[in-house]
């Protein structure tokens, strides 16, 4: 494979990465092959690589999450005019969007800035905050209980993040018949808002970030296909991703060292070794499909277009930002 270009695919690289390693070792404790450690210390290194690869993996799907966590309520203010109804609370959460996508666009804070936990760190929980207040006032209560405890959950200090909410929390989304019908939806408005043929003002609402990845899509409508398979394990599994990253964030600093860890640190290890299997399969089928994606040279090339086209507009509204406050 030739080296990738984007910064998404270097992600996704990064993310299958860690997960063969996980799968290394849970593979050889499986056998029982004696390490040249002990098992407790090669568990540890299995859950800390099984962080990562969420880890990197979010940083991969940044952008993708700000679209997935606005777009129903961009669907449900396109019906209910939210943004006449609530234009304070709707212009809060564009403009937490255009943050996020910045963020998203910026190699350096991702890495740095980000660190073990690109979640937590980044401006998600308060996009999700933003949303939250935007449904309340339109009405959708329900949606918006479960935007605010995503937000709640995610904004707690890493070591506060326990296992107990976290399926509590996937209960929920999984319940949401909302999250559902608006899926069904999303392809149908990717497609209308490439074809300009939308009628109902969710394109017009999108951030012009997303309006030039969606121009994107019109120029080179044969790559739709491959970047919509970005979107297609649906929103129960992009939250449960966005869970999982945020729960695991301590692990991919607590597991690697045993110099310096707590009680309270052996105890969250623990629980995350009880539970370890059902990420592991979370992540072995989000690996299949992130394999494929990170093997296209041409998604690669594409990506890597859509984020040296958007850094450029983002630069152009910096200096228009600056040269208006001065």
């Amino acid at each position: 494979m030739k080296k990738r270009k984007s910064t998404f695919a270097n992600f996704l690289l990064n993310s299958l990465s860690f997960f063969d390693a996980t799968l290394a070792i849970y593979e050889k404790i499986q056998k029982g092959e004696k390490p040249y450690s002990d098992i407790k210390s090669l568990e540890e290194q299995k859950i800390f690589n099984l962080a990562r690869s969420f880890e990197t993996l979010s940083k991969a799907f940044l952008a993708t999450y700000g679209t997935l966590i606005v777009y129903p309520a961009l669907l449900i203010s396109a019906v209910k005019e939210g943004h006449v109804k609530a234009p304070r609370h709707f212009q809060k959460m564009i403009n937490s969007l255009n943050i996020l996508l910045r963020q998203a666009l910026n190699r350096e804070k991702i890495i740095k800035k980000l660190g073990h936990d690109p979640i937590g760190g980044s401006e998600i929980p308060h996009l999700l905050s933003a949303t939250a207040k935007l449904l309340e006032q339109l009405g959708e209560k329900q949606l918006a209980k479960i935007y605010k405890s995503l937000s709640d959950y995610i904004s707690k200090p890493a070591n506060q993040r326990i296992y107990g909410k976290l399926l509590e929390l996937r209960k929920r989304i999984t319940a949401t018949v909302q999250f559902k019908d608006a899926y069904k939806q999303l392809l149908d408005i990717i497609e209308k808002c490439v074809e300009k043929s939308n009628e109902d003002g969710i394109c017009e609402n999108l951030p012009n970030e997303s309006k030039l990845l969606l121009n994107v899509y019109k120029e080179k409508p044969y790559l739709i296909d491959q970047a919509i398979t970005m979107l297609e394990q649906g929103f129960q599994e992009l939250f449960d991703s966005l869970l999982y990253t945020a729960y695991l964030a301590r692990a991919a600093e607590s597991a690697d060292y045993i110099v310096g860890r707590e009680e309270m640190d052996e105890k969250y290890l623990g629980e995350v070794r009880d539970h370890q299997n059902e990420m592991i399969e979370f992540m072995k089928n989000m690996a299949e499909v992130n394999r494929e994606l990170v093997k296209s040279d041409e998604l690669d090339e594409f990506m890597a277009e859509v984020e040296s086209e958007a850094r450029k507009e983002l630069q152009k509204e910096t200096e228009k930002e600056q040269s208006n406050d001065s």
